[in-house]
């Protein structure tokens, strides 16, 4: 938790704009030394990449898997999550070529 008062006159900290963002300061000027406030650390924004589907293969498809409906060999793990305490995930296996879903029986953690 963040301290909200300043260490030498107890006075409410207020943000103050600077070029590396928004920083908690002494309105009377007091430097606050455990609040690290220089501009050493730096953040890039990086664009995201765009996962393209290429030739009707689907990319997330790693898991070894034979299609029941095309036979295509790869197939992407889908996990559902229960809506109650007592209840299993739900595993199915969507086919990377034909996107068939089959659901996996029992438990396979």
């Amino acid at each position: 938790m963040a301290n909200l008062f300043c260490k030498t006159c107890g006075s409410l900290l207020r943000p103050r704009k600077t070029p590396y963002g928004n920083w908690m300061s002494c309105p009377d000027g007091h430097s606050q030394p455990e609040i690290n406030q220089d501009g050493t650390v730096v953040i890039k924004n990086t664009p995201a990449k765009i996962v393209e589907v290429a030739d009707d293969t689907n990319l997330l498809a790693v898991h070894d898997h034979p299609c029941k409906k095309c036979g295509h060999n790869k197939a992407e793990l889908l996990e559902i999550m229960p809506f109650y305490s007592d209840e299993d995930n739900t595993f199915r296996m969507k086919c990377g070529k034909c996107g068939a879903i089959e659901q996996l029986e029992g438990k396979t953690t």
